[in-house]
């Protein structure tokens, strides 16, 4: 074998691992938008919990709530933000004195905690900056809550009514 065949089997494999990447869902981080925003139950701040975004495809993002209920979404490293889309949404929060992590213990009621029964979703768009707010409400646990963006120029905007 010479150099040459060498060279281009190279450059062969370095074509078809830049299309395997692509082809899985891979997107650039310069593409995704960083995503900030609050969690709030009955109007005041989840003061901890897991916050996800699923998109119809490709890999989710996450972020941990803080005690003033703030969050910001990653996927592969801190803030690194997601691509644009819609996205469905779940919150997992535990009572923080309870010895175990069960159902019986989540401070969020049990419908939040799931994608298919959120009944939340937002929209990502590009090149904006405002925060969403996630609204989550115990006194009616089997209706539907709508997150909603805010300000004029949303960062995320409810995917369905408000």
């Amino acid at each position: 074998m010479n150099c040459r065949n060498a060279g281009r089997r190279f450059t062969a494999f370095a074509v078809l691992l830049v299309i395997g990447f692509a082809a899985n869902g891979c997107i650039p981080v310069s593409d995704c938008v960083p995503v900030q925003g609050v969690v709030l139950l009955d109007g005041k701040p989840l003061p901890g919990g897991i916050v996800q975004f699923q998109p119809a495809s490709g890999q989710p993002a996450s972020g941990e709530i803080a005690p003033d209920g703030s969050f910001t979404l990653s996927r592969h490293a801190p803030s690194d933000g997601v691509p644009p889309g819609t996205y469905r949404v779940s919150v997992l929060a535990y009572d923080p004195q309870a010895a175990t992590r069960s159902e019986e213990n989540l401070i969020v009621p049990l419908k939040y905690t799931r994608f298919g029964t959120s009944g939340i979703e937002f929209t990502v768009f590009p090149g904006t900056v405002k925060p969403v707010v996630i609204n989550l409400s115990s006194d009616e646990p089997t209706k539907s809550s709508t997150g909603k963006g805010v300000g004029d120029d949303q960062f995320a905007a409810p995917a369905s009514g408000s």
